[in-house]
């Protein structure tokens, strides 16, 4: 088995839950950042705790490209998704055949293998619809 490396570390977590996105708050005034702010972006205090965000969100925008990027074959789909949290997260959305996307519905993240790099898994973060 390959090893899995995260596509960029610290931003989240993979576990047998199915992982969680990682994010940082404030201990001054409760902001929450993703991805992770080195100090906080609304009060300035340095003080920021690691927090997981929730797996559940609601598609905000999305688009469809036509065009290969490195790790996404076309047709592949990028957007943004609304947590309670009241963070908006950008990340791939995975296409589902029975499921078309739809502004306000229910998304789920999931951890999965976005393509190798020197026989090495690269891990990232994407949403499906529930």
């Amino acid at each position: 088995m390959a090893e899995r490396v995260p596509i960029r570390e610290g931003t989240f977590r993979e576990g047998p839950d199915g992982g969680a996105l990682l994010a940082n708050k404030c201990k001054a005034c409760g902001q929450i950042f993703f991805p992770k702010a080195k100090l906080c972006l609304a009060c300035l205090h340095e003080e920021l705790e690691e927090v997981p965000l929730s797996k559940k969100g609601t598609l905000y925008s999305y688009t469809i490209a036509h065009m290969p990027s490195s790790f996404f074959p076309p047709p592949h789909a990028m957007g943004y998704v609304d947590l309670p949290e009241s963070v908006r997260v950008f990340a791939p959305l995975k296409i589902i055949e029975d499921k078309p996307f739809d502004v306000g519905m229910e998304m789920e993240l999931v951890i999965e293998k976005l393509g190798e790099v020197d026989e090495k898994e690269i891990i990232g973060y994407v949403f499906k619809p529930v």
